[in-house]
């Protein structure tokens, strides 16, 4: 398994911060492997990344979307601010095209949109079908410019493949695999594996 993030460099280098926080844990649970940054054209290596697989300057979420399509193999797939506290390579155990994370998070409310048009959230995300995002990143492609400018719009699109039933997909626990806790010292934090210190969490500190 290789593990693979996207980032570019902003003035804010709060997701720089991040990765290198993610990108520690991830080599600490599972030592020996691989870390992979997608990134733009000039942004620099992240601290504890292996190598830089690069493209040109463009939409975030379209690059990212075009190196996912990319990642022949089983990879896991990650945001910056995650936090991996325990080994999780035996997901590719089972055979699937793509295993994604649910959004049935107990300690929180959402939206009923959210579960309804997004079930998955993808800042946790295990594959090893290149075909699946090359698919997401067509639907994404079709969408109208205002729908593209929506950051949950790639959520959307990976929605949309998987109602297609094309695609073998796994659906993991997101309480497991993709917590995001709600204090420092949130009690979900023991069972976790995986971490996600989304939108306003990325300053906790949580023991990898």
């Amino acid at each position: 398994m290789t593990l693979g993030f996207f980032t570019v460099f902003r003035k804010d280098p709060i997701h720089y911060v991040s990765a290198e926080r993610m990108l520690a844990s991830a080599k600490d649970a599972m030592p020996g492997l691989e870390c992979v940054q997608f990134t733009d054209a000039k942004s620099p290596l992240v601290y504890g990344a292996d190598r830089l697989v690069r493209r040109p300057h463009g939409k975030i979420l379209e690059r990212r979307l075009e190196h996912y399509a990319d990642c022949a193999g089983e990879w896991l797939l990650v945001d910056t601010d995650v936090v991996i506290q325990r080994d999780v390579r035996h997901v590719f155990d089972d055979d699937w095209d793509v295993a994604l994370t649910d959004r049935q998070w107990r300690h929180l409310k959402q939206p009923a949109d959210f579960m309804r048009d997004m079930p998955f959230n993808t800042g946790v995300c295990f594959s090893r079908s290149p075909e699946f995002w090359r698919a997401v990143l067509m639907t994404w492609r079709s969408f109208p410019f205002e729908q593209q400018s929506d950051w949950l719009s790639e959520q959307r699109a990976v929605a949309d493949v998987v109602r297609k039933d094309v695609f073998t997909v796994k659906v993991l626990p997101g309480m497991i695999y993709n917590y995001p806790p709600t204090t420092e010292d949130d009690a979900g934090l023991k069972d976790a594996a995986i971490v996600h210190l989304k939108g306003g969490r990325k300053s906790m500190r949580v023991a990898s």
